[in-house]
């Protein structure tokens, strides 16, 4: 597939292209509730792309013009979590990045509002988080250590008790960031697994947002192919959901509430007259 080709891919649903290389590697912008592939078969229509896959391979597979067109999935994220998402139309430009996700030499940012105002304004985690591992099919739990980079961005001075923080991991466990930011004492705001339900429910009825407020914001990885360097860097904006809900101040619905049926009032009273 060609650079000129790209606009072709059946993507899902609010899903758009951040970022080509004339060597066939993409960066997409998977919105909140997207899955990275389908868990069953009849999840395309929730999936990165609209197109069968291949779980051995871990490949998107579709017919454009005729032909069979293959799209490599490169790295996942979680379907609650937004953001960048790799993949690739070149079988060897997918194995090679993924070698290099493997060593840990992709650089990742993300951002996440968590419960809480941090006190430290920039540290490093450490931790020993479990890992589920199947042998001979009973489930074996692992201890595996995680290690994340953290800074505090934003800190509201009222409305949520919440802090915006910039998340750098070192490791690529799953959940990681999750799990991190819940032993910390500071869960991912709408975190369903691991977050404060009660803190959750309380941010829904005061801002509507029932989003996990996790996201990928930006990658940068480098490679070594047909004797060069090959360097990629992507960047996806902090979504609108994140300000909505570091902007609340207490009163604020009931406000907004008060102007709308004034305004409605005023448009009626309006017709009334006119009549």
């Amino acid at each position: 597939m060609t650079v000129e080709n790209y606009n072709k891919l059946p993507l899902g649903t609010g899903v758009h292209i951040l970022n080509t290389s004339k060597e066939g590697l993409i960066a997409l912008y998977k919105p909140t509730g997207v899955l990275s592939h389908p868990n069953i078969s009849d999840e395309t229509h929730r999936s990165l792309l609209n197109a069968d896959y291949d779980y051995d391979d871990e490949v998107y597979v579709y017919r454009n013009e005729g032909m069979k067109r293959h799209v490599w999935l490169i790295n996942r994220l979680d379907s609650p979590t937004s953001g960048i998402i790799l993949v690739a139309v070149n079988s060897e430009v997918a194995k090679l990045v993924k070698l290099q996700f493997a060593n840990h030499k992709v650089a990742k940012t993300y951002y996440a509002l968590v419960k809480h105002r941090m006190k430290a304004m920039k540290g490093n985690w450490s931790d020993q988080i479990s890992k589920s591992v199947y042998n001979n099919r009973i489930n074996r739990p692992n201890i595996i250590t995680a290690k994340t980079r953290y800074q505090v961005i934003k800190v509201p001075h009222c409305g949520f008790p919440i802090t915006l923080l910039k998340l750098s991991p070192l490791t690529g466990r799953t959940h990681q960031l999750r799990v991190q930011c819940q032993l910390h004492g500071h869960p991912i705001v709408g975190d369903r697994t691991y977050g404060s339900f009660s803190f959750n429910r309380e941010v829904v009825e005061q801002t509507g947002k029932r989003r996990l407020m996790l996201h990928c914001a930006e990658t940068s990885v480098s490679y070594f192919q047909n004797g060069k360097v090959v360097n990629f860097r992507a960047k996806a904006a902090l979504p609108e959901d994140f300000q909505d809900v570091l902007r609340f101040r207490p009163g604020m619905t009931r406000v907004h509430d008060e102007m709308d049926q004034k305004s409605l009032k005023g448009k009626l009273a309006g017709r009334r007259f006119r009549k």
